[in-house]
Formats: C-alpha cells, structure tokens, sequence
C-alpha cells in the first residue's frame, strides 16, 4: 500500500466520513519536494482542521489532539486557545503556499470562526508551522495575508527577511499570548528591563458653561509601568475576563537606522472583551541582540479616540523608533 494510501486509511478510522469530506487541505505550490514530507503536512493539517470541526460541532468545551500530528508545545498552545473559544473551519477544500521558516515550514491564512467573536470579528485567519519533520509545532492568529507580502517584500537583505518573518512570527504569537490569555508566553516576550507605556484619555472640566467638550478638553497622561507591574495587571485582567480578541492592523516594520538588529512594529490594535472595547496605536522595539531570543525592549499604547470619537492621538503622535534614545 502506498504512503498516501495508508493515511487516507488511517483518517478514515479516525473520522466520520461526513467531516472528511468537508474538509481537506492541500500545498498548491512546489516548495516541498520529499513527497512524503509534503503528504504529512498535508495529513496533519487536515487532520487538525477535522478536529476543530468534529469537536466544535459535537459542543465539547475541551480539545483532544494526538502527539501523532503535533508537537506537545503546540496541542499545549490549540487547548488554551480552546478555553478561551472553540473555533471550526468552514468546509472547503483548502489549497495554500508552504513557505520555509528558520525552523521548519509555515501555511498562512488558514481561516476559522471563532464561536465567543462578535459576529464582525468572528471569521479569522490561523498561520500553521511545522517542524522539519512536518509536525505542527505552533499555532497562532494570523495577521492579513497581503499586508505579510508587503512587509516581506521591503527587505533589503536576506538576513532583513529572516528577521522579517521571525518578526511577524513574533507579532502573532504576540497577539494569540492576549487573545488565549497567556501570562507565560508573553513574560518570555519581554526583556525583564522593558520599558511599557500605556495612555489614557482623562477629561478636563470647561472653564466655562459650555456644555460640549470639546478636543481640547481632553489629554491623554501616559503610565510607566515595569514588566513585571504590567504583567501583575494584565494578569488581573485575563483573571475576571471570559474572552479576550485582540486584533492588529495597519502593521508596520522598521529596521533601526543605526542599529541595525533593533527594528519598530507600529499597528493598530483593538481590544475587545465581553464586556470593553478600545482602540489604539500599539509600538514594540524589538531587540535582535540575541538572534535567536528577540525581545520587546519597549511597548507604548496610545488611544485613538475618546468616549465621544474624538482623535486623541495624530499621526504625528504616534511613538516610533526615533522616539527613545538607546544606549549601549
């Protein structure tokens, strides 16, 4: 029996034929030439999304994911993805590029519904990577796919690509670390010495009997906060919320004219809970002087607008690479 073959008969073992037919996923290009290679990622990407559907279809609050498939870290990372919502693929037969990471291989765009979402935010975007053996070893929300092609095609050298894709990598898993709720993760993110800065929009009474406020009645203060005081609030927050989704737009990449392993990531952010909603403009420095440990040196948030949709924040405003001063 051939090795296609004998997956297919492994599948129909392990799935109703119904939820197969729905599903399926396929590498449309050339990037992998081990056939076996390109077949089991093949399989157990299909395998992954026939799990999503099974499990969110059947209404079971937790996942089961076999180590056949997928590396402990990432069935660790789908089941508190889990907690937070249930998610299934749409059925349809999925063809997408395989690209090659410093680690193994990557599929972009994947999409899925995310059940906790609000209806607008519920249909969204996985990128899938695979270790070199083609085990899934990592999942996360991905961010749009054409804005990844524009940020990619702005390298200037191999070694900026490399650090290009280790960066919007870094940025989903960054966003997925909210959205799963997941302390340790994003402790790891953070150099112990980074400096976070985080705006607030506070009202002025008039000086007058004017009864509208107008922009100039509001200022934003900005909080400075250590790792570790942020991480104990974010951690109170993730405590007393449901559901977390955080979504990233706008998203731009900047190499440091000067040092050249220090980049800034500039996006939008929303944060919506069950029960909050904000949007604002997210800055990381990420520090490149460990290669194979970047870390957020610094993150800033600023509000975008005020209770009454006021612009609190311009364009000009907004912190960037040249805003901080780096000593070394």
């Amino acid at each position: 029996m051939k090795l296609k073959e004998l997956f297919a008969a492994l599948f129909m073992l392990l799935f109703p034929i119904d939820i197969l037919a729905q599903t399926s996923f396929t590498i449309s290009d050339g990037a992998i030439e081990n056939e076996a290679l390109k077949t089991k990622i093949e399989r157990n990407m299909t395998y992954l999304l026939a799990t999503f559907r099974l499990t969110a279809e059947s209404g079971k609050k937790t996942i089961s994911l076999s180590r056949d498939y997928m590396t402990k870290d990432a069935i660790d990372d789908v089941e508190e993805m889990w907690k937070s919502s249930a998610m299934s693929c749409p059925p349809m037969d999925l063809k997408s590029r395989c690209l090659h990471t410093t680690t193994g291989y990557q599929v972009r765009g994947i999409p899925v519904d995310i059940h906790e979402a609000v209806e607008a935010e519920a249909r969204q975007e996985l990128t899938v990577n695979f270790n070199k053996e083609g085990l899934i070893d990592g999942v996360s929300i991905a961010i749009e796919m054409n804005r990844y092609e524009q940020l990619m095609a702005q390298q200037s050298s191999d070694l900026d690509y490399t650090r290009r894709q280790i960066i919007i990598d870094f940025v989903e898993n960054f966003r997925t670390a909210y959205n799963r709720k997941d302390i340790k993760l994003l402790n790891s993110m953070y150099s112990d010495k980074a400096l976070i800065i985080t705006g607030k929009v506070v009202m002025e009474k008039p000086n007058s009997d004017v009864n509208k406020m107008t922009l100039l009645n509001n200022k934003v203060v900005y909080l400075s906060q250590t790792k570790q005081q942020y991480l104990q609030r974010l951690s109170n927050v993730f405590n007393k919320t449901r559901y977390i989704n955080v979504s990233f737009s706008d998203i731009d990449v900047v190499q440091h004219p000067k040092y050249d392993d220090i980049y800034g990531v500039t996006l939008r952010q929303v944060w919506h809970t069950d029960n909050y909603r904000d949007e604002g403009y997210l800055f990381l420095m990420i520090d490149f002087h460990d290669e194979y440990r970047p870390l957020v040196q610094v993150r800033t948030w600023q509000p975008y607008k005020d209770d009454a949709g006021n612009v609190v924040t311009t364009d000009d405003e907004i912190f960037h690479l040249g805003s901080f001063k780096i000593l070394r």
